[in-house]
């Protein structure tokens, strides 16, 4: 028992002791402890809401719908409209553009930066039988 208190009782002077003969320790503590706080300041609460991802898989038929109502580009590639180019750049890549409403095909899957994207096979309309990449946001399950 006397060896116990005899560890614990050290223990407190020589963390004062290394703090004293080293002030750089204590500024390091309180800079990690600044950081802590910062973070969990900064993180925030959520308000409790919850998005509802479409679920989408392979092989299966989807409608394309833009939830800002219009039409949804495809393109050659999953992300290229969201990179600034040229107008040049840009049409080069555009397979077509797809009513709200046509039916399609999940060919692929991709995210790209954050952003999820479907590579689509078109089954009807204008652009029936041509694939490209749109936002995953474009498609819809019913």
């Amino acid at each position: 028992m006397s060896n116990e208190n005899n560890s614990e009782g050290s223990a407190k002077p020589s963390i004062l002791d290394t703090l004293k003969a080293n002030p750089k320790v204590l500024y390091v503590i309180g800079g990690a402890l600044v950081v802590i706080l910062l973070a969990l300041a900064m993180g925030g609460g959520g308000n409790g809401e919850v998005q509802v991802k479409t679920a989408v898989q392979v092989g299966q038929t989807v409608v394309v719908s833009n939830p800002n109502v219009g039409d949804s580009q495809l393109t050659a590639a999953p992300g290229l409209m969201n990179v600034a180019s040229g107008e040049e750049e840009n049409d080069e890549q555009k397979v077509c553009v797809v009513k709200s409403g046509t039916r399609a095909t999940v060919e692929e899957e991709s995210i790209v930066g954050a952003l999820p994207f479907v590579k689509l096979k078109i089954l009807d309309g204008p652009c029936e039988g041509k694939s490209g990449w749109t936002s995953k946001v474009n498609v819809s399950t019913n």
